[in-house]
């Protein structure tokens, strides 16, 4: 598989299941969850699905095991949408920027609020 085919094959998979993972109805599975980047290796056998979830760590260990149980069912809903010689097996792994970003958010608006009270506070004496 040359690398053209293999991005546009990363990429449709990518696409197709960010789709099924929103149609899912398990419970477990945080609303804040998002497939951030999909890996096929060259024989089509596996598939690293990288995911976000913003949330808890529990409502981080509760999403990938619903999408773990739900493994086999997204990879014949994909074969379904999709024209592929081989569907690989699709195993999931987390994707920690956008949380990692959101907690730089929290800390960086946490200094500019200390720093501002800590300013009117020098102010007001």
């Amino acid at each position: 598989m040359d690398e053209r085919r293999g991005g546009r094959v990363n990429h449709t998979i990518m696409r197709e299941l960010g789709s099924l993972i929103e149609e899912l109805s398990d419970p477990r599975l945080s609303p804040m969850t998002s497939v951030t980047g999909v890996d096929v290796n060259r024989d089509l056998s596996m598939a690293k699905v990288h995911i976000s979830v913003l949330g808890t760590d529990q409502e981080r260990e509760d999403t990938f095991e619903a999408l773990r149980s739900a493994a086999t069912r997204l990879r014949m809903e994909i074969s379904q949408r999709i024209v592929i010689r081989k569907m690989p097996r699709l195993s999931f792994y987390a994707d920690d920027t956008m949380q990692t970003g959101a907690d730089m958010e929290s800390l960086i608006d946490k200094v500019i609020s200390e720093d501002s009270r800590r300013y009117a506070d020098r102010d007001g004496s």
